[in-house]
C-alpha cells in the first residue's frame, strides 16, 4: 500500500512538473512570436489589460467624460511666510 501511494505521488509530481514546464515554454514561445512580429512590422505590441473595479458596472459613453471638466480661474500663489527657527517642543521665548 505504501509503495502504491509513493508511486502515485511521484507520477502526480512528474505530471505537475511537465504541465508547469509546458506552460512556461508556451509563454516563452508566445513572447518570442510577439517580439519577432513587432520587429517585422515596426509596431509596438498592444498588450494593454484593463481591469474594471466593478465588472458588473455599466460602461459610460465617451461623451460622459467631457461633462466632468471644470473650468476654474487661475490665481497666483504667493510665497509662504518663513517658518520660525524654534522647535515646536520648546516653550516660546518671552
Amino acid at each position: 500500500m505504501g509503495l502504491i501511494r509513493f508511486l502515485l505521488r511521484v507520477v502526480i509530481l512528474i505530471a505537475g512538473a511537465l504541465l508547469g514546464l509546458g506552460l512556461f515554454l508556451f509563454a516563452i514561445v508566445t513572447f518570442m512570436v510577439l517580439v519577432v512580429a513587432s520587429l517585422l512590422t515596426g509596431r509596438k505590441p498592444n498588450l494593454q489589460f484593463r481591469m474594471n473595479r466593478n465588472p458588473w458596472a455599466q460602461r459610460r459613453p465617451p461623451s460622459a467624460a467631457a461633462e466632468d471638466v471644470v473650468d476654474i480661474e487661475v490665481r497666483e500663489v504667493k510665497d509662504p511666510a518663513p517658518l520660525p527657527l524654534e522647535s515646536p517642543l520648546q516653550p516660546p521665548r518671552r
